[in-house]
């Protein structure tokens, strides 16, 4: 296991005081930071058994003791991975591709029963008598149940426990797991660095893929295998070449879920959210955020769209991505979407 060169910074604080290290963390940042493999990595550390209670923050897991090796083949007796089903790779996580010991995964959200599971691996104690360590990931996928669960499991912890808690929106756990935990923030690496690995890996279009991305690499790079910044500039084509009928849009965007896999209509209407972001941004300030290769584009649009249109667009937007997943109609639901853009950039008359 390994980290990435913009984590070594995050690597050398934690394991430079081992000794104080708080039995709960947050691991939290946006999609595509690594930070699962990181935390595989510090976990494969901590129960590397031949570096110890070593405190030199640059030693790596030796990869070749049993617990290494059992960590390798997913049986470590001492470490538990909990997920729900088809989580990890899919947002750029990089999940390791055995996951050692996951504990049964639900649909979509973990589980109560996934939580109480643990009971045993925490509190009758570790295989070879010493850590024992608990990766959640992502975390507040929790439901309510289990969110309780575990809270009963951290406020007494045994010795010897480690809980990393894996977050892309840390605000989504209950403040009473937030209290227990120490917050560890994964922020996007130097743009340059960024780059530089994306390179290293045979990415082209490095700046353009980091720049659509918010600059998390390795979303960026499971882009690239997945095809996806082909499907999100079709996904562009109808609101920026001057639309001016929704049920036309909607029919574009209706082929395009039909014929993309893995592209689904949160991922529309999250490229509609950050179009909207820059339509704003650029009104108001000159700049892009997103989407630069479109400057010219989104220029043209700019002109004709109000602040206060754009503002309430947005807004709307926020909301209607919490049911994109489940539409009653997915055609109507194209339609509404393709109409209210072409309303609030003042193209359609209300």
């Amino acid at each position: 296991m390994k980290i990435f060169d913009w984590q070594k910074p995050l690597w050398q604080l934690l394991l430079g005081d081992l000794q104080n290290l708080p039995h709960a963390m947050i691991m939290a940042g946006a999609q595509g930071m690594g930070k699962l493999a990181f935390a595989q990595a510090f976990a494969a550390r901590l129960l590397c058994q031949s570096i110890g209670l070593t405190e030199n923050p640059d030693q790596m897991p030796c990869g070749q003791c049993s617990s290494c090796t059992w960590l390798a083949s997913g049986n470590h007796p001492d470490f538990r991975l909990v997920q729900p089903e088809g989580e990890g790779d899919e947002e750029g996580e990089e999940a390791s591709k055995a996951a050692p010991n996951p504990v049964k995964p639900g649909q979509g959200l973990i589980k109560v029963e996934q939580i109480r599971s643990l009971n045993d691996f925490v509190f009758i104690g570790s295989h070879a008598q010493g850590k024992r360590i608990a990766i959640l990931s992502p975390a507040e996928s929790m439901n309510a149940a289990a969110a309780n669960a575990l809270l009963k499991i951290l406020e007494e912890p045994p010795a010897g426990v480690y809980f990393i808690l894996i977050v892309n929106s840390w605000h989504h756990l209950l403040p009473t797991i937030r209290s227990r935990c120490r917050k560890i923030v994964f922020h996007c690496p130097d743009q340059e660095l960024a780059q530089e690995w994306l390179t290293q890996e045979g990415v082209k279009s490095a700046a353009e893929l980091l720049q659509l991305v918010g600059g998390a690499p390795l979303l960026a790079a499971n882009w690239v295998e997945q095809g996806r910044l082909e499907t999100y500039g079709k996904a562009l084509e109808p609101l920026a070449d001057n639309p001016d009928d929704p049920v036309a849009m909607a029919a574009k965007w209706s082929g395009l879920l039909k014929t993309e896999t893995g592209f689904g209509l949160p991922h529309l209407v999250e490229a509609l959210q950050k179009w909207l972001y820059d339509l704003l941004l650029l009104k108001l300030t000159g700049k892009l955020s997103y989407h630069q290769a479109w400057r010219k584009k989104l220029e043209v649009l700019e002109r004709r769209a109000s602040v206060v249109g754009l503002l309430a667009g947005y807004q709307e937007l926020l909301k209607i991505r919490a049911v994109a997943r489940h539409p009653l109609n997915t055609q109507l639901f194209l339609e509404d979407l393709a109409t209210r853009y072409l309303r609030l950039i003042a193209l359609e008359k209300p």
